[in-house]
């Protein structure tokens, strides 16, 4: 998953990825709905190679919409018995973090 204005998931990156924008980066229901319904297809062994690719491509690009990627990666580790959430971020000031974080 990355994030900026906006929240794209990128899954396994076997997929399209799918965008967050507009009012859901708001809504905390509907990005928990969005991550709890995410299906990841291949393993981390298999997708090594694409989600490397994926990363390495990455570039910084405006304010960063770190809470609503934080309600859709739990959403996605919900799923999951031992799921766990990494946040990697360059640590500037994050949109929307405080408006989701009171529920």
């Amino acid at each position: 998953m990355t994030f900026n204005r906006e929240v794209t998931i990128v899954g396994d990156g076997t997929q399209q990825p799918e965008v967050v924008a507009g009012d859901k980066l708001y809504d905390y229901s509907a990005l928990l709905a969005i991550g709890s319904k995410y299906e990841l297809g291949s393993s981390i062994k298999e997708s090594r190679s694409n989600l490397s690719k994926k990363l390495f491509d990455l570039e910084e690009s405006g304010p960063t919409a770190l809470g609503p990627a934080l309600v859709v990666a739990v959403g996605m580790a919900s799923k999951g018995k031992a799921s766990k959430v990494v946040v990697c971020t360059d640590g500037c000031s994050s949109m929307f973090l405080s408006s989701l974080l009171v529920c």
